[in-house]
């Protein structure tokens, strides 16, 4: 039996599509210009980074609250590593970084699909899938915290 396209065939019947565009209503509108507001601004100041902080004007907010290094701690430099194209110093610094330099690059693509050709993509995931990718990232997050700890002696 031949499937016609747009035909679901017999051994995926029920299945819905894992990755979905649909167009962008009002909230998705809302949460992309959000997010582009939050990761251009964050962009351009770690691809500055290296002329911003000999010159004192960088912060470090983990620090400076509890003298205690954040779970975020590194990722400012990490960023400005991966902007000059150096893995090693950026893994080095903060071993997830990479990956969230990778998500925030995503994150501004994703914003601008959404806000220039008015469609939102995103990933259908079950409530088990979901907690399973937030477990996984939770965990993630807090291994990378506790070897900064560790290295750091605290």
């Amino acid at each position: 039996m031949s499937v016609r396209p747009g035909q679901l065939s017999e051994h995926s019947a029920g299945a819905r599509p894992r990755i979905v565009v649909s167009a962008a209503n009002h909230d998705y509108r809302v949460i992309a210009g959000t997010l582009l507001a939050l990761a251009v601004p964050w962009l351009i100041y770690t691809r500055l980074y290296f002329w911003l902080q000999p010159r004192g004007l960088t912060f470090s907010s983990g620090l400076m609250a509890s003298n205690i290094p954040g779970p975020a701690c590194g990722l400012t430099r990490t960023f400005a590593w991966m902007w000059r194209g150096d893995l090693q110093h950026a893994v080095s610094v903060y071993p997830l970084g990479p990956l969230a330099f990778a998500a925030a690059i995503g994150i501004i693509i994703w914003s601008l699909s959404v806000l220039v050709l008015g469609r939102a993509a995103w990933v259908r995931l079950s409530r088990r899938e979901w907690t399973a990718l937030a477990a996984v990232a939770v965990i993630a997050l807090l291994l990378n915290w506790t070897a900064k700890l560790l290295w750091l002696g605290m």
